[in-house]
């Protein structure tokens, strides 16, 4: 409900894997203090409200697992305290911001079985503290961009089920991925095993 904007010291909202539908109000931006956002596994609809991005506290928003449709606001770049976003299993279309190049704190980003498209932003190589990174089943297109080279702390990437195109740069054989899953259209010298 609009209500819950006026829990201005709330520090954590979880409302997660329960049965809430409607859309998000934009009254969320109102809770400042809030670190932690948790409302996976509902049936929210609609679009995510650009006052989302006012939460500049915030350290942990999972969303996975909804109905919610629209585009990833460009406000969510504001959140660099923002150590975990989960966007996966939603209905989103459009790009993925260039605005997310702020989230250097960011250490999980996952945007997997959506319906994104465009190139994944070279400037996501700002983003030196992602551990994980899940881009699989979207509509992205492009090659796999030489960006990658500076997620050094990066231990997990998928890219399954888009259309991403051509080879590996050699660089990704030296960030030792411990899990990295992606379509055969794309050639990868040392990793062998793929979707």
């Amino acid at each position: 409900p609009d209500s819950l904007g006026s829990l201005s010291n709330l520090e954590i909202l979880n409302f997660g894997e329960n049965k809430l539908t409607g859309t998000l109000p934009d009254t969320l931006g109102s809770l400042t203090s809030l670190r932690e956002l948790w409302l996976q596994r509902n049936t929210l609809t609609g679009m995510l409200p650009d006052s989302l991005g006012s939460l500049s506290n915030l350290e942990i928003m999972y969303f996975e697992d909804n109905k919610l449709t629209g585009t990833l606001p460009g406000t969510l770049g504001s959140l660099t305290s923002l150590k975990i976003l989960n966007f996966s299993k939603n209905k989103l279309v459009g790009t993925i911001p260039d605005t997310f190049r702020f989230l250097t704190s960011l250490e999980i980003l996952s945007l997997s079985n959506n319906t994104l498209n465009g190139t994944v932003p070279e400037t996501l190589g700002s983003l030196t503290s992602l551990v994980e990174m899940h881009l699989n089943t979207n509509n992205l297109t492009g090659t796999i961009s030489d960006m990658l080279k500076y997620l050094t702390r990066l231990t997990s990437l998928t890219l399954f089920e888009n259309n991403f195109i051509g080879n590996c740069s050699t660089f990704l054989c030296d960030l030792n991925l411990d899990d990295f899953q992606f379509d055969c259209t794309i050639e990868c010298e040392c990793y062998n095993e793929c979707i």
